[in-house]
């Protein structure tokens, strides 16, 4: 009796010691690891060291993006107090919007971040403050570290672009790639599209800390990672042409002007005007400040070379001239109804900038008759046209190597009977697309390829401002390679007739643009000129031209437009002209 109730007991102790020996054993083997983490935590403080963002140079070795060191403020999260009234003084004392304090410290805390950078570029006034009361203030830090500097202010924007502070979604993808809650990402221009390359790789340092969280020294650890300054990018971009393309816009409100070198595609010159300094994304911009420069009427974070949409005038008849010549409507030597200033189309005026009589598609082209292309452009039909805009382009992405890039509208059979009706457009709507009116935009980067194709036989390529990219020890990473696109199928015959053409535009005496004549010693412009209506105000002008140089071989080819800017044979033929001759000289020694 006594043996059946002592069995139990016995059983009973038996366990109790098992299940001690196995905590004692899990505390002491298993669990060892994940408390000596937390006690490391508790001493020891990790911090990003951000990499140097790599410089943006120039063809002729000006660096127009580069990194300075700058003051900023931390705050540790775990230690800042978030109540409305604090995050309102510390807003005051930093001037920083509470709302933007709010949404960063909110972004830290979804995140688990356990600090969060609140502002950079500290003026001396605020960093003596903060150094001067650490006791009342220990939850923030004070450091030394590089940020972002675009040392032309506006000149460069719309190539560079800008960077701005990771955002949320940002930072969810790019998290994996080394990337830090506080890091500033690229957000257009080259910045942007090579930000793998600018940002390097941040590192890790570890730091032992007091028990109120103050940094006692720096320790190696383990998962300490060394920083990786970013590469350096070298743009085909001349420093000396693109100051002396602004300083000839002096007195234009806006406007664009691009060149590309028509042997490689590569940029020479990439202009646009207004523009805005990418220096604001970096200093702490204020909403009022955003809204001012989101809501100006001029648009200057509008990439005119790639992304201003204008109609072209009359620069479209490069591509009436050659549809009519490929769909067998006209030769050179076709004639139409005389121009006496105008033609009656379906019982409207449609008038021409000029009396110009009889011509043929030739001289139409160099005088730049509207009555004559109105009526080629009826022959040839409104999808006829269409077929050879995009076969010469348009309507199309070029490629070129930013983010920032408009495809333009080309108008056919199908658009227009969406957009007004079926049978509820005509003949009148197809003569103003002829001229490069009506419902057509296009891009001046497309132009500007367009004449890079003609000056290659038709071949298209695709347009490149990086020329190559290279590491802090000066090795080669990428090198931009001459990539061909596709080839236009129209008769080089076709395209010999309308480079002759374009030569006499601005060599014969009645040319429209004459005023890009320069001494033939320089050696040659052949271009277009265009006019552009436009509803809000005066015409827009164009300029597009081919440059061939003193030996003989194309060189350039050049696209300017002023905005609200009248007859494009007059100030941007003029400043191609001053363009090309900067190039020689600089070229030459001329």
């Amino acid at each position: 009796m006594f043996k059946d109730r002592i069995f139990p007991i016995i059983v009973f102790i038996f366990l109790l010691i098992l299940i001690q020996t196995f905590t004692i054993f899990n505390f002491q083997f298993f669990e060892t690891r994940f408390y000596k983490t937390l006690s490391e935590n508790n001493i020891y403080k990790k911090r990003i060291v951000p990499a140097v963002r790599g410089n943006i140079i120039t063809s002729d070795s000006v660096t127009i993006a580069t990194s300075r060191k700058y003051f900023t403020i931390y705050a540790d999260i775990k230690r800042l107090d978030i109540d409305a009234e604090n995050i309102l003084k510390i807003s005051q004392i930093l001037d920083i919007e509470p709302e933007s304090l709010n949404f960063l410290i909110g972004d830290a805390l979804k995140n688990k971040e356990n600090e969060i950078c609140l502002k950079n570029n500290l003026d001396i006034k605020t960093v003596s403050y903060f150094e001067e009361n650490k006791n009342k203030f220990p939850e923030f830090e004070i450091r030394f570290q590089p940020k972002r500097f675009y040392p032309f202010n506006e000149l460069y924007s719309h190539i560079t672009g800008y960077v701005g502070r990771i955002t949320g979604d940002e930072y969810v993808e790019l998290k994996m790639k080394g990337y830090s809650i506080d890091d500033f990402v690229g957000k257009t221009g080259v910045e942007k599209f090579y930000e793998e390359f600018l940002k390097g790789r941040n590192g890790i340092e570890y730091y032992e800390v007091d028990v109120y969280g103050n940094i006692v020294r720096q320790v190696e650890q383990k998962n300490s990672v060394k920083k990786i300054n970013g590469n350096d990018v070298y743009i085909s971009v001349n420093h000396k042409i693109e100051v002396y393309i602004d300083s000839l816009f002096n007195g234009f409100k806006s406007g664009c002007a691009v060149a590309l070198n028509v042997k490689d595609g590569s940029v020479v010159a990439f202009y646009s005007k207004p523009s805005f300094d990418p220096n604001i994304f970096l200093l702490g911009l204020r909403k009022e400040q955003w809204d001012y420069l989101r809501n100006d009427i001029l648009s200057p974070f509008l990439n005119r070379c790639t992304n201003g949409l204008y109609p072209p005038g009359s620069v479209f008849k490069i591509v009436t001239f050659l549809s009519g010549l490929n769909e067998g409507k006209a030769d050179s030597n076709t004639f139409f109804q005389p121009c006496f200033g105008g033609i009656i189309i379906a019982n409207k005026m449609y008038k021409c900038w000029n009396v110009h009589n009889e011509l043929n598609l030739f001289d139409a082209f160099v005088r730049s008759c509207d009555v004559y292309f109105y009526q080629l452009g009826i022959k040839v039909g409104l999808d006829g046209i269409y077929k050879t805009a995009y076969e010469l382009g348009f309507g199309e992405l070029t490629g070129i190597d930013i983010n920032e890039e408009s495809r333009g509208l080309i108008p056919d059979s199908k658009f227009m009977n969406k957009k007004y009706g079926k049978n509820m457009w005509g003949v009148g709507q197809v003569a103003n697309v002829s001229i490069g009116q009506g419902d057509i935009l296009v891009t001046p980067i497309q132009v500007a390829n367009l004449l890079v194709a003609l000056s290659n036989s038709g071949k298209f390529l695709k347009p490149q401002i990086v020329d190559s990219i290279k590491s802090k020890k000066n090795d080669i990473i990428y090198r931009k390679k001459v990539t061909f696109t596709k080839e236009i199928k129209i008769k080089k015959e076709f395209i010999n007739l309308l480079r002759k053409a374009m030569y006499d535009v601005v060599n014969s005496p009645d040319g429209t643009g004459t005023l890009a004549r320069i001494d033939r010693k320089y050696g040659f412009l052949s271009g277009k000129t265009g006019t552009a209506e436009n509803s809000a105000g005066e015409p827009h002008a164009w300029f597009a031209s081919i440059y061939t140089g003193i030996d003989g071989e194309d060189e350039l080819a050049i696209v300017v437009i002023i905005e609200n800017g009248g007859h494009g044979g007059n100030d941007p033929a003029f400043i191609t002209k001053k363009i090309v001759e900067k190039y020689v000289k600089i070229k030459y020694g001329f």
